[in-house]
């Protein structure tokens, strides 16, 4: 929980930020949508789940500057499948983030970021006996890095690693190949 809040101050203090820069290219309104591996992994005691999954991301931004951007979006860690506390155990993590994003321009085609936010899970556990609270908390802390290349105009391809931290024994990831399309 703590570390949302940090989290949260974090994004507000991009959007501060960005408030003096306004009109410059690459500004405004822009949509993102990725898909990929993911990971879930949790431990508890002695007991560990790591499963593999399928993910996609979308979401919308405001991007105030060259340099720094705020959004929203959703996601999927996709369904993993592990042994869990000697159960045969699958879990889908689903959910929407709230994010910031700094951005480093290297040339015209090619743009490196990285992203922090905050992240608010759903999980759907099978078998049902398993507690939820037991694999995921409801929050977690997201941080990301990518490259947003090839940029023709206003559409660009986008390759980017998401972790999210959900405690101290609880994490999930994807890396995701996507576009990025500026309006």
């Amino acid at each position: 929980m703590h570390a949302n809040r940090l989290a949260l101050v974090a994004v507000i203090g991009f959007l501060i930020a960005a408030l003096p820069v306004h009109a410059q290219d690459k500004t405004g309104w822009g949509v993102s949508a990725g898909i990929g591996s993911s990971r879930i992994k949790d431990k508890d005691g002695a007991d560990r789940f790591s499963g593999a999954g399928f993910g996609l991301a979308a979401e919308v931004e405001y991007r105030f500057s060259p340099n720094i951007a705020l959004g929203l979006g959703g996601f999927s860690l996709g369904r993993a499948e592990d042994s869990f506390g000697g159960v045969d155990t699958e879990i889908e993590v689903r959910g929407f983030e709230l994010f910031g994003r700094v951005i480093l321009p290297v040339s015209d085609t090619f743009e490196v970021f990285g992203r922090v936010g905050a992240a608010t899970y759903f999980v759907d556990i099978d078998p049902g006996g398993v507690s939820i609270d037991d694999i995921f908390g409801e929050d977690a802390v997201e941080l990301g890095v990518g490259v947003d290349f090839g940029r023709k105009e206003k559409l660009a391809f986008r390759l980017e690693g998401r972790h999210f931290n959900g405690g101290s024994d609880e994490t999930g990831a994807l890396m995701l190949l996507g576009f990025n399309y500026l309006f």
